[in-house]
């Protein structure tokens, strides 16, 4: 809690004096309690991503403390079907994740085609962000556990020879799958991506019984739910 209470985040601190929404606190118990996968659906502004983020967070940081050292290896994915939502989540992601004792104990990536390619490239920027893995290189040779990307760079990642670190080295570790504007898979759409989901676990060297999905809409509501 400690990490989320900082007052360096700004306007992602999660003051302790909080009191978390009814459907924040039910999706912690049936994540980390029940262990069991959920559709979070509730409107624009009420708290979605701490549904998820803080269990997955409370989880990888349970995981560092009892090895003693920095997680490598993806152990939760989160898709999103639009680069700028990938980019929206930056600034929490890094306000949650710079805080911890060891810097680099929880780290995270934006894969996306804007990803730079080589250390070189931002070698003084990666010195002063340790919580954030910001090259295609770094990540291949030492994968973030948190993976923010979209289904056309998964595919990529699955197909591509050069992004087979990435999978060699995280096999067996993915335990969770976050899909973010759930409602924006429709017809085909959404068939493709339970296929592609499918392989992922193949991949990951995984069971869907493994991985604890969430899936999170303000649009979903209802009958349609």
């Amino acid at each position: 809690i400690d990490v989320l209470d900082n007052e360096g985040n700004g306007a992602y601190r999660f003051n302790r004096s909080y009191q978390p929404y009814t459907h924040q606190l039910k999706s912690w118990k049936s994540l980390l309690e029940d262990k069991k996968s959920i559709v979070v659906t509730s409107g624009t502004g009420s708290g979605k991503t701490e549904c998820f983020m803080v269990p997955i967070l409370n989880d990888l940081y349970e995981e560092f403390l009892q090895n003693e050292q920095s997680l490598t290896g993806v152990h939760a994915l989160f898709l999103y079907p639009l680069n700028a939502l990938i980019n929206s989540q930056q600034e929490r992601l890094d306000a949650w994740t710079r805080n911890f004792d060891r810097k680099d104990a929880i780290r995270y990536c934006l894969y996306n085609g804007n990803t730079k390619e080589y250390k070189s490239q931002v070698s003084e920027e990666q010195k002063q962000r340790p919580n954030q893995v910001l090259t295609r290189e770094e990540l291949r040779l030492n994968p973030a556990p948190i993976l923010v990307t979209n289904g056309t760079m998964l595919e990529y990642m699955m197909v591509r020879q050069t992004d087979a670190p990435i999978l060699q080295k995280s096999k067996g570790k993915l335990r969770w799958i976050v899909l973010d504007e759930a409602h924006s898979y429709m017809g085909s759409q959404a068939a493709e991506l339970a296929l592609q989901l499918r392989r992922v676990l193949h991949a990951f060297g995984v069971t869907a019984q493994d991985v604890r999905f969430v899936a999170t809409s303000a649009t979903i509501a209802g009958k349609d739910a």
